[in-house]
């Protein structure tokens, strides 16, 4: 009982936050280009997170420049994955998210408009067509945030990585930033409502540059992405759940 009435406060709270805040950028995105409100955005995300009590801490910042665009590669582990990323992925950044999503209330107009990537997993064609519109942002300037397994974990661990995001890599020209989140799971995972307060760690790996991203096929870029993402998720102490 104590579980739900937390997680109920969770919502609650969250909730108070994000709609207020989200119709403001929603708002604002009329009569802005969505990239000069990127620092409201990323200030919305972190409330949000502070609201409904999950800490982040983050490793790993000094490892990369960032003053050029990047292709940032995560695990996808629950609900509160693009709130993180958004909010502390320094750079100019912006997501590719299931198509479906956009047809939510109030939320999909919101990340319509801030100019994230919906994505049709289940259509060849259209899916292609996401990916040549990051590669687009990418040569732009504007850094792209893809999990790669293409769905939230059911266990904790990673699932097996679409090849889509590493033919995307091969011909964007931008390096590669390897990331994790672990302590994620604990806090919320598919299936479940349920919001736990915790902290998550966001990991961030070091780069893999262009000359030995074009020296590997999209499989071999695949392994090597999952082999960084798999020693940055377990870290020096962090549990899966």
């Amino acid at each position: 009982m104590m579980k739900k009435f937390s997680s109920a406060t969770a919502w609650i709270s969250g909730l108070s936050v994000f709609i207020p805040l989200g119709s403001l950028v929603l708002l604002l995105s009329f009569f802005l280009d969505h990239r000069r409100l990127d620092g409201l955005i990323k200030l919305t995300c972190k409330w949000v997170l502070h609201a409904v009590r999950v800490k982040v801490r983050v490793e790993g910042l000094d490892r990369f420049s960032q003053d050029r665009p990047y292709l940032f590669l995560c695990n996808h582990v629950n609900i509160f994955d693009g709130f993180i990323l958004m909010g502390y992925i320094p750079t100019l950044v912006r997501g590719v998210e299931e198509a479906s999503h956009f047809k939510r209330f109030f939320y999909g107009p919101l990340i319509r408009r801030i100019g994230i990537i919906p994505i049709d997993r289940r259509n060849p064609r259209k899916a292609l067509e996401s990916l040549a519109i990051a590669r687009e942002r990418l040569a732009n300037g504007t850094s792209i945030f893809i999990l790669p397994e293409g769905g939230r974990t059911l266990d904790g661990h990673l699932k097996p990585f679409k090849r889509g995001p590493f033919i995307l890599a091969k011909q964007a020209g931008v390096g590669i930033i390897p990331m994790a989140m672990s302590g994620a799971y604990a806090i919320n995972r598919k299936g479940s409502l349920l919001i736990k307060p915790g902290r998550v760690t966001l990991r961030f790996g070091e780069p893999i540059v262009q000359d030995t991203i074009d020296h590997l096929d999209a499989n071999e870029l695949r392994s090597l992405v999952r082999e960084r993402m798999e020693t940055l998720f377990m870290g020096p102490a962090d549990p899966l759940a």
